[in-house]
């Protein structure tokens, strides 16, 4: 048990596909075991792989995923509309992902603040992507880590 990191570190040198493939599955059989016992523990190591590969990043799955589950209204706008926000408002430069989460993040949260103010929902997640303070990534760590 000890050679573990030692013979995937060989594998990962070597560079060899079928090899790399053939790591790739036992790790996702090993993943799988450990849903069984610890489906918190797992989901912690799946998305460990995914940042890895992808960085600190939404995909759209992940983004319609966190959307359905927002409370109470769930998605006002789908992910074209809320790319044809960013265009009407010249905000294309934002991660589409982003931009649909917290637009509907927004709606859900502050509804009855902003009422249907289209404009109010825009500069609300403007100012929370391009927050100065926050670190890269932001809506990708807030929404994955924060909500229940």
């Amino acid at each position: 048990m000890h050679h573990v990191k030692k013979n995937i570190k060989k594998i990962v040198d070597d560079g060899d596909i079928k090899e790399m493939e053939d790591l790739s599955d036992i790790l996702d059989e090993v993943i799988i075991t450990i849903y069984n016992y610890d489906e918190k523990l797992a989901k912690k190591y799946e998305m460990e792989l995914y940042r890895m590969a992808y960085g600190d990043v939404l995909s759209k799955e992940m983004a319609e995923e966190i959307v359905s589950k927002m409370q109470p209204y769930h998605e006002k706008w789908d992910m074209e509309e809320t790319r044809q926000i960013q265009e009407q408002y010249g905000l294309e430069y934002i991660r589409p992902t982003d931009f649909y989460v917290v637009m509907n993040q927004g709606f859900n949260d502050f509804r009855d603040i902003f009422d249907d103010n289209i404009d109010l929902y825009v500069k609300y997640t403007r100012d929370f992507i391009e927050d100065e303070d926050a670190k890269e990534g932001k809506v990708f760590l807030y929404f994955t880590y924060i909500p229940r």
